[in-house]
């Protein structure tokens, strides 16, 4: 769905994107994950022709996105992390003006999402908290119908329950055949719903793969709980094992794989293995290692 190729973006002297390459596969929710700065906007705003990249060639539902724009548009429901909208406008007619260009958009659908989420449609947008003009932007990017949905941070400013709905929402425009391309700083939310996830680190692609093998890779973090109390002499390690902690309870990070780990403390006595994997520890890991710091 889409397939981008060595793109960079300049803006003056400053290189925002150096050589992105990446491919999202149709009837997936694929998360693009880094810091502020990044440049995740910057290529979100590039696949539908808000920013027109510097080099590079970028394919979005079968279109040119360079050359062809307005049509990757109509098969585009995107929904920015910037909040400045038509303040005037009610929310009903924002909603109405956001998808009328979609010809299978659904206004009905819409109005029934906004009752749903809490947001009052008469109201008119620059009335509205953050999180509510979030949530309008989210539901108008949806109703769109577009086969593709491109969302910036869509979980920012979303209390804990309307993150949860939202979710499932994602999850259901899944099954309904629709692709998801979705920025976010909520790991948690992304390690939920995406089946594969691009990191993202100053303009350049830094790891890209499927979660599941990314989290069973050779890297990992470990809470043990021994029988009796250790010291750092105590425990095998190395340069690719480190551990801190005390007494009986100690946590083991690891960059090698899970089997030899667990084959050099099979002769501890360990009453409890807690893995603690999760991609906020792989957010942590990798970027610790491309800045230059110790793991």
């Amino acid at each position: 769905m889409i397939i981008a190729k060595d793109i960079t973006k300049s803006f003056g002297r400053v290189e925002v994107l150096r050589g992105v390459s990446l491919q999202v596969e149709a009837g997936s929710i694929h998360g693009f994950i880094g810091p502020n700065g990044a440049g995740k906007s910057t290529f979100l705003k590039s696949l539908v022709g808000v920013v027109r990249p510097t080099a590079g060639t970028l394919a979005v539902a079968g279109f040119d996105a360079l050359r062809e724009s307005l049509k990757v548009r109509r098969h585009v429901g995107y929904a920015p992390a910037e909040t400045s909208l038509y303040h005037r406008l009610r929310c009903s007619e924002l909603l109405d003006f956001s998808i009328r260009y979609h010809p299978a958009a659904d206004y009905e659908r819409g109005m029934e999402l906004l009752r749903a989420f809490g947001v009052p449609a008469e109201r008119r947008v620059g009335a509205l908290s953050h999180g509510m003009k979030r949530k309008l932007i989210l539901i108008q990017a949806i109703v769109s119908n577009a086969p593709l949905l491109i969302l910036d941070e869509p979980m920012e400013a979303l209390d804990p329950e309307a993150r949860r709905e939202m979710e499932q929402l994602l999850q259901d425009e899944l099954q309904a055949g629709r692709t998801i391309f979705l920025s976010s700083h909520d790991l948690f939310s992304t390690q939920r719903l995406c089946s594969r996830v691009t990191f993202l680190h100053r303009g350049r692609v830094l790891q890209d793969g499927l979660v599941a093998e990314l989290l069973s890779g050779r890297s990992g973090r470990l809470r043990i709980q021994f029988e009796s109390e250790q010291t750092a002499a105590s425990l095998p390690s190395d340069s690719e094992m480190h551990w801190s902690g005390d007494g009986t309870t100690w946590e083991l990070r690891f960059d090698k794989p899970l089997p030899d780990v667990l084959k050099l403390i099979a002769t501890l006595p360990v009453t409890g293995i807690r893995d603690d994997g999760s991609l906020d520890d792989l957010f942590d890991r990798l970027y610790e290692r491309a800045d230059g710091r110790s793991a």
